[in-house]
């Protein structure tokens, strides 16, 4: 642990941003998993989705999601990992929320599906990010505190889905919280200073 922290401030000294986003990314990933960990207890609780039809929607996520993450590479070539971070999440957001007004298979499916679309560029972009903010030579270690980071704030969106559900007593409710540590890590990940793109070459 003392080798975590001198590698902390460390970071901190070098280039506050790395800090940032660490805990900015944490958040969001965070977010993410949510969706996926929680997407289907949803569907089968809220929408109506089959049990059998979960199975074929999680490998159609999974599609989509790698198209996205592929898409979203593209997108980050031209434009920048961050961009693509915010746009990504802010989208995630707004769909998010329309899925909590609307109710059916067909709402899930096609705004599921949407959610997933952009998780892959989220997810690709942020990995994109942290190895250009990371200082040469020290990549491994920037990707060890990438890790660390997440698992130690991989309670938030259980917490606050379970929360949600418990406080407004519908299942319905769940979404609410995960779209709370969406917005958290889209706020945070505004305040981090990202290199352009050019700095990974």
């Amino acid at each position: 642990y003392r080798k975590l922290w001198a590698e902390i401030r460390s970071e901190w000294q070098r280039d506050h941003n790395v800090i940032y986003y660490l805990i900015a990314s944490a958040v969001f990933r965070d977010g993410l998993t949510g969706v996926f960990a929680f997407g289907a207890v949803l569907g089968v609780k809220v929408y109506g989705v089959s049990e059998a039809d979960v199975l074929l929607f999680g490998v159609s996520a999974s599609v989509v999601a790698a198209v996205g993450a592929v898409l979203g590479g593209l997108l980050d070539d031209r434009i920048g990992a961050k961009p693509v971070i915010v746009g990504s999440l802010t989208a995630m957001i707004a769909v998010a929320g329309a899925l909590m007004a609307l109710s059916g298979v067909l709402a899930f499916w096609i705004c599921g599906l949407l959610l997933c679309l952009f998780i892959g560029p989220t997810l690709s972009a942020a990995r994109t990010l942290m190895l250009r903010m990371s200082a040469d030579g020290k990549e491994g270690i920037a990707f060890g505190l990438y890790t660390t980071t997440g698992r130690a704030v991989s309670y938030l969106a259980p917490v606050l889905f379970s929360t949600f559900i418990a406080v407004f007593g519908t299942d319905r409710a769940g979404m609410g919280g995960l779209i709370v540590v969406l917005v958290v890590g889209l706020l945070a990940m505004l305040a981090v200073k990202a290199p352009g793109r050019m700095a990974a070459v």
